[in-house]
């Protein structure tokens, strides 16, 4: 049974980004050629979904949640000074390509903001020196 099984194009994008960790150019060659799509229209599918990377990420990918219950306690902060310590903007990676910093929407932790994910690891009710602690323990 599992000879006849195709991948979907959603279960392989999936498995090229856990395998790098981003989906790198050859590999969309190499899905739109196989799936009979043009280029474009990958891009529209991996672009839809913010899951999905086209560029190198961090071993630490940091996110902060900047939704309006975290926003109102201070996120702002935590953003600004996470900005300023690694010295990279949201949306960027250092240099050393150890931390990638994205400023999210909502990470579901409403009534415990301000909220930063490292990873897979949540920090609920943090404050800024907080947050530099938890990235200093990163490297």
């Amino acid at each position: 049974m599992e000879r006849y099984y195709e991948k979907t194009l959603l279960e392989e994008l999936h498995d090229i980004q856990d395998t790098y960790g981003y989906i790198p150019e050859e590999q969309i060659i190499r899905i739109a050629k196989k799936k009979n799509m043009p280029k474009s229209e990958l891009y529209g599918v991996i672009s839809f979904y913010s899951m999905f990377h086209v560029k190198p990420r961090g071993r630490y990918v940091i996110r902060v949640c900047n939704s309006l219950s975290c926003y109102l306690n201070n996120s702002e902060n935590v953003v600004e000074t996470i900005k300023e310590y690694l010295g990279i903007e949201s949306g960027e990676t250092t240099a050393d390509k150890k931390f990638t910093l994205e400023i999210v929407e909502c990470l579901g932790h409403c009534g415990e903001g301000p909220v930063m994910l490292v990873n897979n690891k949540v920090y609920t009710k943090i404050s800024p020196q907080q947050a530099i602690s938890i990235l200093k323990e990163c490297i």
